[in-house]
């Protein structure tokens, strides 16, 4: 549980302070545009782009998609007077300039042919100079837009990140400061001027926009209003709703901690240590899974396979082989391993370890063969999880996770809030918490009394195994000592060597004692088996892209970019 809610930590900062990577990398520390409307209806159009580079390149690229009805012409890209190569078509281009480690600053200019539109009234000016197809974060960014000549009849607004940015100066020129735009962000800007001052354009349109523009410029300053007052409240009631929600996950870490103490507690008094081996609540093969932090799936067979032989349910018949004595299992999964080893693969009657030959190789076969394996193998195992879960050794808190889950979700609202209106500090902040209770709500599975009990007894016991020698075991084993020995060996913390008498006289007449009638068949086992899964794993292999569609107004837009 803790290594669960401390992964997804770290990963949630590095989404949020993503490690910056050691590559060529570049930014546009500024983006001007200047845009001076013409009498005849096209609009010249001056950008200068400042570029930092960190690494090598070859040039800058300039998305440049005109609105329906209008076109580009006359694109020309020099630096400090000296002009620069341009390739491409169709609104996407590259500016050759090869740059490194340095700082350069590029200016564009261009003629957008029917840039403005002509009412009965007014002319506007309704544009995209970039839009959501941009790539690139720009830095501080300025777009200033001028009248053929000055006055005082000027109707300016802005979209999106150009909302609330406009300033009209006393010569009817309209400025507006976008400061940093991120990448994928519409822009749009829209200002309406006398139809008297533009005589040599085409009317376009023999309506009025006058009441449009000032309708929309009052529902925009509203719409800005409202938002600027939310920002306001959001940021007064930003340290409440986090504080609140810290708060919380404190009492609930104190609960789980009072909570686990007297459980620990009632766990020590119901589960003494053993005297020798925990006595068997669980088979042998489950009470590895549970009681061994990331134990492996071979050791887990080796012990099923063992106790298989303990209970006597099948027998050894040479050096590498086993055959069946009876089906008449205990436990499920126990059924489920004579299945896998001696239907799946043996004869029925009995199973060697060369009968897993068929898992190597690159034969068609041997894919049939490994899907048999995987298939069977994942039945048993599944066994075994369902006879933990039968056991009650993870539950309760119900409670205390459910209320987690629902404030986490219900923080997610304010979250969304901070989002929209400005409050990128307050969001992190809250991430955080919200993330946590509902893991924590979703996770979180407490070891029962009996969970701990076992879990402790099989500890203590792993703990002692390295110290027992073969005087601490009866000439012939009981089941108990039998269960520790086979329970050693899969965990490999039984030493083979100190169940080796140093009385030479013990081995007199071919004696062996019998805990030595273990270890061979179990490391042979291990490493048969592990053969196997490694020639499954080898065996099994494992085998998108998106385009969409964007824009700012008329379909207009752009954005910037190096190569």
């Amino acid at each position: 549980m803790k290594k669960t809610l401390i992964g997804t930590v770290m990963l949630v900062l590095l989404m949020v302070f993503p490690i910056p990577a050691f590559a060529d990398d570049f930014t546009i520390k500024d983006f001007k545009i200047d845009a001076q409307l013409e009498t005849d209806g096209n609009v010249q159009v001056k950008e200068l782009l400042t570029y930092e580079f960190d690494g090598s390149f070859n040039g800058i690229t300039r998305d440049i998609f005109p609105k329906e009805g209008s076109k580009i012409s006359d694109l020309h890209a020099e630096e400090n007077g000296k002009s620069l190569k341009i390739e491409g078509e169709n609104g996407s281009y590259k500016i050759h300039r090869k740059a490194k480690d340095e700082t350069v600053a590029i200016e564009l200019s261009y003629t957008i042919v029917g840039g403005v539109e002509k009412y009965a009234d007014m002319a506007q000016f309704y544009w995209p100079f970039f839009d959501d197809r941009n790539e690139t974060d720009f830095g501080n960014t300025v777009i200033t837009i001028r009248p053929p000549e000055a006055t005082n009849d000027v109707i300016a607004m802005g979209y999106d990140a150009a909302r609330g940015s406009e300033m009209t100066d006393d010569a009817g020129t309209v400025v507006y400061k976008l400061g940093e735009v991120s990448a994928g962000t519409n822009a749009d800007v829209r200002i309406g001027v006398d139809e008297a001052l533009f005589p040599g354009a085409v009317q376009t349109n023999d309506q009025q926009i006058r009441p449009e523009l000032e309708k929309e410029q009052a529902s925009l300053a509203a719409a800005q209003a409202r938002y600027d007052n939310m920002h306001k409240l959001s940021g007064k009631a930003a340290p409440f709703i986090v504080g609140g929600a810290v708060l919380l996950l404190l009492l609930i870490g104190v609960y789980v901690m009072r909570t686990e103490n007297k459980r620990r507690e009632k766990a020590a008094m119901d589960y003494p240590e053993a005297y020798f081996v925990p006595e068997a609540s669980m088979s042998l093969p489950a009470t590895l899974r549970y009681t061994v932090p990331h134990v492996e799936s071979t050791q887990i067979q080796t012990t099923a396979l063992l106790d298989l032989l303990r209970k006597g349910y099948i027998e050894r018949e040479g050096e590498d082989a086993f055959r069946v004595v009876s089906r008449d299992t205990e436990y499920e999964h126990e059924r489920l391993l004579i299945e896998w080893l001696f239907d799946g693969f043996g004869d029925g009657e009995t199973f060697s370890y060369n009968d897993l030959d068929v898992l190597e190789g690159d034969k068609l076969s041997v894919q049939q063969e490994v899907t048999k394996y995987n298939t069977l193998q994942s039945a048993w195992e599944k066994s075994i999880r369902e006879e933990l879960g039968q056991n009650d050794l993870k539950g309760g808190a119900k409670g205390v996770r459910i209320l987690a889950i629902i404030a986490g979700f219900l923080l997610i609202a304010p979250m969304i809030v901070f989002g929209i209106y400005n409050q990128p500090m307050w969001l992190v902040f809250l991430i955080f918490p919200s993330l946590i209770l509902v893991l924590f709500g979703f996770l979180y599975a407490p070891k029962t009394v009996k969970g701990l009990g076992i879990q402790n007894q099989w500890d203590v016991f792993r703990k002692r195994l390295p110290d027992v020698t073969e005087s601490d075991l009866n000439d012939q084993l009981d089941d108990e000592q039998k269960r520790a020995v086979i329970y050693g060996i899969g965990t490999k913390t039984l030493d083979e060597k100190k169940m080796v008498s140093s009385d030479p006289s013990v081995y007199e007449r071919g004696y062996v004692p019998p805990v030595m009638y273990y270890f061979p068949i179990g490391t042979l086992a291990y490493t048969q088996l592990n053969r196997a899964d490694s020639a499954v794993a080898a065996s099994s292999t494992a085998s998108s892209s998106v385009s969409g569609g964007g824009g700012g107004v008329g379909g207009g837009g752009g954005g910037a970019g190096a190569f």
